[in-house]
């Protein structure tokens, strides 16, 4: 069945949306950025900040339409990020994207499922690895809005319980971040204390929750210490 007019995000009619500022090419090959995730990249851009690093090295995992590295660079401007993507038509579209900003130096995109394309070469390289990952459950998919599901499926549905990335992204991630780094997700609007007490159990440090303008916990980071 075609999609009405009506169910057709605007953004994806007009082809643009706006993030953080920027006006950046969306279509139905990748997710409509939302505030959440300007939340995550704030967070996350003030935490590598904090730390002084020299030319931080960031890990988007489930970069979509390179938004997350967009809006790294504009708030931490000598920053180098590799973002991945399983949807090698999300990685056309991103490469749009940070070509359009000139930002082809500094972002390097290419395919990898999680983490399965990283060799150990990469292992303890990245200061924070980032990721707005799916994290739609199965019962909150089956009450999304008819707009949402234009959306692709699987850059929103994560399981019975939406943690099916979450738990993969608490699992590895530690493996690829340097002592004293950190991960931060973007985590859906119930799902915080399970989050926490997986990177808990994987090892991660001084976790914390920061909350959205509705008082939800929608970003956690969790910190690798020595």
């Amino acid at each position: 069945m075609t999609d009405s007019v009506e169910t057709i995000p605007v953004q994806y009619r007009e082809g643009r949306a706006s993030f953080m500022g920027m006006s950046v090419k969306v279509d139905s090959r990748v997710l409509i950025p939302r505030p959440e995730t300007e939340l995550l990249v704030t967070v996350a851009a003030r935490l590598l900040s904090e730390k002084k690093w020299s030319k931080p090295f960031v890990l988007d995992v489930g970069t979509g339409s390179g938004i997350i590295p967009l809006g790294l660079m504009q708030l931490i401007d000598d920053c180098r990020i590799i973002g991945t993507d399983k949807s090698t038509e999300a990685l056309t579209l991103a490469r749009e994207n940070i070509m359009h900003f000139d930002r082809e130096d500094r972002v390097a995109l290419f395919a990898s499922d999680m983490f399965s394309g990283f060799n150990r070469t990469y292992e303890g390289a990245f200061n924070c690895v980032v990721s707005n990952p799916p994290y739609v459950s199965e019962k909150d998919y089956g009450q999304l809005d008819a707009w949402v599901k234009t959306e692709p499926r699987q850059a929103l549905y994560a399981g019975a319980e939406g943690m099916d990335y979450l738990n993969i992204i608490a699992r590895e991630s530690g493996r690829f971040i340097t002592t004293g780094g950190f991960v931060a997700v973007e985590v859906g609007y119930d799902q915080a204390e399970k989050v926490k007490k997986a990177f808990h159990e994987r090892g991660f440090k001084d976790i914390a929750g920061f909350r959205d303008f509705n008082g939800y916990e929608r970003v956690i980071v969790g910190w690798k210490r020595g």
